[in-house]
């Protein structure tokens, strides 16, 4: 269950009749939104090749978040980390004439999703797609490993420290839960404990493991230098510096990448424009948790919108200036 703070966003975000309705209310109806998504799952996506019943189930917060855009204007849109939702947002572009650019070390999954679908022909005329990785090595091996880390985003640990265990959630598998709990010690932990210290980024290599591929830290790493050796790593400089900035950036990459990804695009994201997380909830994942807890004590940043419905959960904030 989602912790009392972010429930309380959440609920004024989608009540309408309750209390005076906000700007927001007023661009975009949360419920109506996340109603139409189910009901677009069946009509529109319903031939996609759905690898399980966790991803059918997680969908329709990608068509809730292409309605939001679509309500928006966001005309500019990057999305890192192909997947699903890559259908979703070529199904937009082909309507409105969206720029859509995808980002992924690997497009076999995605490409297996839309395979023998009219979505594989939308994706690759609409879907500016580029097969990389968006970090370098040592920048990884640093953000992770170097220096202890009194601030994050241009946001003081201690700032946000306590908003990191909005995102704990317990809908999860208990075998994840039980993994946590041997990391920990004890099964009383918290996220922000496992996460940081009072003042600092304190992520034990036990959790980077836990979150690596194949169980391992060190994978990660080969995977990063085999990619700079084949000429395809470091891609997020190229996004960093487009002009116009984007609209809209989601941020759905490796469970380790997207956290320093954030720090990266934030400020190339266009005041008024969003940022858009999956997979926010921990200990299920630990990808987008830390950003958006620090964005819940960045004054340049508002959470409008979040949705608890699935075990991974999506959260898009504005960038207010």
């Amino acid at each position: 269950m989602i912790q009392q703070g972010l429930n309380q966003i959440y609920k004024g975000i989608a009540s309408f009749g309750s209390q005076p309705p906000s700007a927001l209310s007023t661009k975009f109806d949360s419920i109506a939104a996340m109603r139409s998504a189910r009901l677009a799952q069946t009509t529109v996506f319903g031939d996609l090749n759905y690898p399980n019943r966790k991803q059918y189930l997680a969908f329709p917060s990608y068509t809730c978040m292409s309605s939001f855009a679509e309500q928006n204007n966001c005309e500019n849109i990057l999305e890192i980390g192909a997947g699903l939702s890559t259908a979703v947002w070529a199904n937009l572009a082909a309507r409105t004439g969206t720029r859509v650019c995808t980002l992924d070390a690997n497009l076999s999954r995605m490409q297996s999703y839309v395979r023998g679908t009219r979505h594989d022909a939308l994706v690759a005329k609409h879907i500016e797609v580029i097969e990389g990785v968006s970090l370098y090595c040592d920048e990884f091996v640093d953000f992770y490993t170097g220096t202890s880390r009194t601030s994050y985003g241009g946001i003081d640990i201690a700032a946000f420290r306590n908003h990191i265990n909005e995102f704990q959630s317990l809908n999860c598998s208990f075998k994840r839960r039980h993994k946590v709990s041997r990391i920990a010690g004890h099964r009383d932990w918290s996220a922000h404990d496992l996460m940081t210290t009072e003042s600092s980024l304190s992520l034990s290599r036990r959790l980077l493991d836990l979150f690596s591929a194949n169980g391992d830290f060190k994978n990660e790493i080969s995977f990063m230098k085999d990619a700079e050796t084949r000429g395809v790593a470091g891609l997020i400089s190229e996004f960093s510096h487009d002009k116009p900035p984007w609209d809209l950036v989601f941020f759905d990459s490796g469970e380790l990448a997207s956290m320093l990804e954030w720090t990266k695009l934030k400020n190339s994201i266009a005041i008024g424009g969003f940022a858009a997380f999956h997979d926010i909830f921990f200990p299920k994942s630990i990808k987008n948790v830390i950003p958006c807890a620090a964005i819940m004590a960045d004054p340049d940043w508002k959470i409008v919108f979040c949705d608890d419905s699935t075990k991974q959960g999506i959260l898009i904030a504005e960038r207010l200036r």
